[in-house]
């Protein structure tokens, strides 16, 4: 498959209106949005959509970026906003940091890495344990369950 992706795509530079629409394909997630919020701010996106680099599009004109796409509508809307919610898990907070760094929006990766250590200084990222007792008299199992039983 990625044989045919490679015969079928081609380079150029992508410069336009700041409310054209473009089709972006960021590693199988699919996304439509303007240049207008691709060239916000000085980062690798603006470049991408500036005319500036070529970027690699296939046979129906959807410009492919080789990166998960997990978290790119996160990035998306940050440029949209300024601000979005940041992700509970610290595992899903540093995905999204990792993006955020690698598309140079810079400001977003800066509050992922606060969320982070704010999160570390909290211990909010506990994930819950589920604990069973271990009941060996029956004076336990009514000590332990009375509050239940009635």
């Amino acid at each position: 498959m990625s044989n045919n992706i490679a015969q079928s795509s081609s380079s150029s530079s992508v410069k336009g209106n700041p409310s054209q629409y473009v089709k972006l394909n960021v590693g199988g997630s699919l996304h439509y949005t303007t240049i207008g919020t691709l060239t916000k701010g000085d980062n690798m996106l603006r470049a991408m959509f500036s005319g500036r680099m070529e970027v690699l599009t296939d046979t129906e004109g959807w410009i492919l970026i080789d990166r998960c796409g997990k978290h790119f509508g996160t990035i998306l809307n940050f440029l949209r906003d300024g601000n979005v919610p940041l992700p509970e898990m610290r595992t899903e907070v540093s995905e999204l940091r990792a993006e955020a760094k690698y598309f140079c929006v810079d400001e977003l990766a800066e509050a992922c890495e606060k969320s982070m250590k704010d999160k570390d200084a909290n211990g909010h990222d506990v994930v819950p344990v589920c604990r069973v007792p271990l009941i060996t008299s029956q004076r336990e199992e009514q000590v332990t369950f009375s509050e239940y039983l009635y």
